[in-house]
């Protein structure tokens, strides 16, 4: 079964960081301006949602005209006397500031703890999939809150056991999943970033043996800098020399290499695989918490060249990979190319395109030339 989990539009209390919990808060005008409809092929027969306005207003620009079934246990998590407060209006809460050193995890007064939230949400989930299931549904879509998105992820994904907060997306943002009952709990697991939202940004994947797959990054690196964003380049299994890179990097883009010399990764040795992998790790993250922690409104681009021949050599790991696609920031566009990506990268992946050869110059023993293949 697919489920689409996706988080509400924008409320003022978003844009002033408040804490909404269950308070009864519309989305605000730039909130509703901000989401888009789907597409007819996209439409589902019925959408699951809250009793709290803001779901079911998101619900209704995403969905129009789809019924609506109210699941009161799929709400935002109790915040108790800590809602409608921003984290400045609590500075001086002490009791603020022990559920903040709890990790989240504690009980706020008057409200629920995380486990208490986490538990109410996994139940209504698996109720929930269990009767589409028993009805012969192929589809279940739920729109709800942040915290409901954040709450079943920790419960259910178990490639990433404890994450939280990581999985907060954008509002009208969510996620694709493949699911199904499994005993008292749910099989699971996460296939996509999904979004809703006017301008959001969508992952890229282009594969295959025919040329052009790095090459339709850069030209698209092109028109991102021309259009004014942020354009991040990370070449693994690659170092400095690419013909265009000079070029890109005077207009703007940043550029990052998997290795100091130009070899084949099937050529290295395990000690040297082992510290390209450390190398090329690191990067990756270092550029992720980069982008994560200096938020901007200006659109940006990653560019992970030959991410999937990283992965296929064994020369990044894969969950770090898996991590920096599923969690990219909203306003981050994302690119990956290479040649035999694995099945869940095809996945992720918001445009899919595959590039074959019918026909090279080098199967006529003509090597790559300088400003045509590199």
């Amino acid at each position: 079964m697919r489920l689409r989990l996706i988080r509400h539009g924008e409320t003022e209390y978003n844009k002033e960081k408040r804490y909404q919990g269950q308070l009864d808060i519309p989305l605000s005008p730039e909130g509703i301006e901000g989401l888009l409809p789907a597409g007819k092929a996209c439409m589902p027969e019925k959408v699951y949602t809250t009793h709290l306005s803001r779901a079911a207003q998101t619900a209704q620009i995403i969905f129009p005209g789809v019924p609506q079934t109210v699941v009161k246990e799929l709400a935002e998590m109790n915040f108790g006397e800590f809602e409608g407060k921003s984290y400045a209006q609590m500075e001086e809460n002490a009791a603020y500031w022990e559920w903040v050193d709890s990790g989240g995890e504690s009980r706020i007064p008057g409200g629920e703890s995380r486990d208490e939230f986490v538990n109410r949400i996994a139940g209504a989930l698996i109720r929930l999939v269990a009767e589409a299931e028993k009805a012969g549904e192929k589809e279940l879509c739920i729109v709800a809150h942040g915290g409901t998105v954040m709450a079943a992820q920790y419960y259910f994904e178990k490639e990433f056991p404890g994450c939280y907060h990581e999985w907060l997306t954008e509002n009208g943002g969510g996620y694709e999943i493949e699911c199904g009952t499994e005993g008292d709990t749910l099989r699971w697991r996460t296939l996509k970033r999904i979004s809703y939202a006017k301008g959001a940004c969508r992952t890229h994947l282009y594969f295959g043996e025919g040329r052009g797959k790095s090459s339709i990054c850069s030209g698209t690196a092109l028109r991102a800098l021309a259009a004014g964003r942020e354009v991040h380049i990370l070449r693994f299994c690659k170092a400095a020399g690419s013909g265009e890179d000079e070029m890109l990097s005077k207009l703007g883009a940043k550029l990052y290499y998997g290795e100091d010399t130009a070899v084949m990764p099937s050529a290295l040795d395990e000690q040297g695989k082992k510290k390209v992998r450390k190398h090329q790790n690191e990067q990756l993250w270092q550029i992720m918490d980069e982008l994560r922690n200096n938020k901007t409104e200006l659109g940006r681009m990653l560019i992970l060249d030959e991410a999937c021949a990283a992965v296929e050599y064994g020369l990044l790991d894969e969950a770090f990979l898996k991590k920096a696609v599923l969690w990219r920031p909203a306003r981050l566009e994302l690119m990956l190319s290479g040649r035999n990506p694995s099945p869940w990268m095809k996945d992720a992946a918001d445009y899919l395109t595959e590039l074959n050869c019918l026909r090279h110059p080098y199967e006529e023993g003509i090597d790559g030339r300088k400003g045509i293949e590199w």
